[in-house]
């Protein structure tokens, strides 16, 4: 029992890094011993789990059902341990949330602090990458509730729901287009740009408008948010970005957003996500409802 339970670890580390010597740089053994282990694994359970090519090793049909399988086992595990500490009167509920880089500025940690005030004994994971991260992790069982941009339609996760998030010109405050209530893409080009980068949602909404404007003059460009955002501070240039990536500097009256009127723009939208068919926590409804509460207001969809 001991050695499945090995090359099972084993296995889940290898399909997470895609590669044996990753594997085993994490988990400070030699890489033999993570190979064998593996093996010994698809011996006992008869089917290859990777394809082994000179680019990296990648799940078989087989090897993405053993690690689905895993995954829920490990969520299982963790509402059985939370069971029995509450027949104990020690409770202390989990729960995962996957969200995009411009909600983990506010929007999910004051969602978060108002789910703590209400249920204490609420423990929350984090994690924060881009929207293929957020709908993988809804998949696959590790995360409970997801913030995702511009979710697309056939995925294995529910939209419970939807908020406009425009892109915008970003300044300085005190900058002369600072005072305009709205302006057209072309009438920025004569600035110092600071362009973000692709898959930022700002740089997508964006993609056709600009490429339509003609040339611009571009300072720098950036494929983080808070980068973008340092540059403008440091008065390099102006930016696009969308509301909700500068809301608190606008706030604080160090940053002008300035809508963008352009028919090219496609600006893009926030979601909350949950997995499809599965029964959620009461924790996972209440944070849901928390989130909704906290979105700015703007375009909703229910």
């Amino acid at each position: 029992m001991y050695a499945f339970r090995r090359s099972i670890h084993y296995f889940e580390r290898v399909a997470h890094s895609g590669s044996v010597r990753a594997a085993a740089d994490t988990l400070h053994i030699a890489p033999s011993a993570v190979s064998r282990a593996v093996q010994q694994l698809e011996e006992e359970l008869g089917v290859p789990l990777f394809d082994r090519t000179p680019r990296g090793l990648h799940l078989t049909a087989a090897g993405e059902t053993v690690l689905g399988y895993l995954r829920r086992w490990e969520r299982e595990s963790e509402q059985l341990g939370e069971a029995v500490r509450s027949l104990s009167g020690v409770r202390q509920e989990t729960i995962r949330v996957a969200t995009v880089e411009v909600a983990a500025y506010e929007l999910a940690p004051q969602a978060i602090a108002a789910l703590r005030r209400r249920m204490p004994g609420v423990r929350v994971e984090l994690q924060v990458g881009d929207t293929a991260l957020v709908l993988e992790s809804i998949a696959s069982g590790s995360a409970d509730v997801g913030l995702a941009i511009n979710m697309p339609k056939a995925v294995p996760a529910r939209s419970l729901w939807t908020m406009g998030n425009p892109t915008g010109l970003v300044t300085l405050a005190g900058h002369p287009l600072a005072a305009r209530k709205a302006i057209r893409l072309a009438e920025c080009l004569g600035e110092p740009l600071i362009l973000p980068d692709e898959p930022l949602a700002a740089r997508v909404s964006i993609r056709l408008a600009l490429a339509a404007a003609g040339p611009c003059r571009s300072v720098a460009t950036s494929n983080r948010i808070v980068a973008v955002k340092s540059l403008v501070r440091a008065g390099l240039g102006v930016s696009f970005l969308t509301r909700l990536d500068v809301a608190a500097e606008v706030r604080a009256g160090e940053f002008c957003f300035v809508s963008l009127d352009d028919r090219l723009i496609e600006h893009p939208y926030l979601s909350i996500i949950a997995p499809r068919g599965v029964r959620r926590a009461a924790v996972a409804d209440v944070l849901i409802e928390t989130l909704r509460k906290a979105m700015p207001r703007g375009e909703f969809r229910g």
